[in-house]
């Protein structure tokens, strides 16, 4: 019977090794009606690294409030870096290079209540081990901090239709039982 419990866990530790780490939800806890750029945000130092063989983001999950101003900034990098968030509705936004500077930004006026999934790694998904500093901060709607915002990608519905896809359910039709 002792055995049988050291395999169970043994089992368990390895299961528990193998699942992929969930991403750390961050959130600022002011809006700010601040006006220079990234003041009033939170920055902290984070490190890209990439595993062997494959390319490994950093990732975290930023809640950005209804209708607010919420910016997302790499203010330091020590390799070409870029931005992906996807929103909660599952649009995306993606920068890789801001006007003038090989540092990503990304500004989204007028975002939506939720958490925003967000990816920094190199612009080419080239694997890299580097360092780099990030900026986030919520701000009221239309402030400059989100002058100038990032275009989002397409929404997925509107890509869906682009492929020819249902946008209804993905069961819509389906019967089930024998």
């Amino acid at each position: 019977m002792r055995t049988h419990h050291v395999g169970l866990l043994a089992t368990g530790l390895l299961v528990a090794a193998a699942a992929p780490a969930a991403a750390t939800q961050m959130f600022d806890t002011s809006v700010s009606t601040c006006t220079t750029a990234n003041c009033s945000s939170i920055t902290l130092g984070a490190t890209l690294a990439g595993n062997g063989l494959s390319a490994g983001p950093w990732t975290a999950e930023i809640f950005g409030g209804a209708n607010e101003c919420l910016r997302l900034d790499v203010t330091a990098q020590t390799v070409d870096l870029e931005i992906v968030a996807v929103a909660p509705n599952g649009t995306v936004f993606r920068n890789d290079d801001r006007p003038g500077s090989l540092l990503p930004l990304v500004k989204i006026n007028g975002a939506q209540n939720g958490w925003y999934t967000v990816s920094v790694s190199q612009f080419a998904g080239a694997i890299s081990d580097s360092n780099f500093n990030f900026a986030f901060g919520r701000y009221n709607l239309n402030n400059p901090n989100c002058a100038t915002p990032t275009a989002p990608a397409m929404a997925p519905a509107t890509a869906a239709a682009k492929a020819g896809l249902s946008t209804g359910p993905a069961v819509s039709g389906m019967t089930v039982g024998p």
